[in-house]
């Protein structure tokens, strides 16, 4: 008896709880603070980076077609976040599927 693909999937499982888990609290936050005082403030600097997050936080892509939120910080976290879930998503899929039986 091997017990290695029921941890492997148990592990799998516990991670994927935790992912999940994390991503709707960190959503939940951001439906509390978005609207409110509580947003945080983007320095405006000088700053080549500060410009370059600034253009990339006001394109077209944050403020109008992906934006559940009027804070575009959180659009961007957001997609950033669904991209790293899907990354997970196929990682696991391909180890599933490669993983020896």
């Amino acid at each position: 008896m091997s017990y290695a693909p029921q941890k492997r999937h148990s592990n799998r499982a516990k991670r994927w709880i935790i992912t999940i888990g994390v991503f709707i609290v960190v959503q939940i936050i951001f439906i509390a603070i978005d609207g409110t005082f509580l947003e945080p403030s983007i320095n405006d600097s000088d700053n080549v980076l500060a410009k370059t997050v600034r253009g990339v936080l006001e394109s077209k892509l944050l403020t109008e077609r992906i934006a559940p939120y009027s804070f575009p910080f959180f659009n961007l976290f957001l997609i950033v976040h669904v991209v790293a879930i899907l990354i997970q998503a196929l990682g696991d899929s391909i180890s599933a599927i490669f993983a020896k039986r």
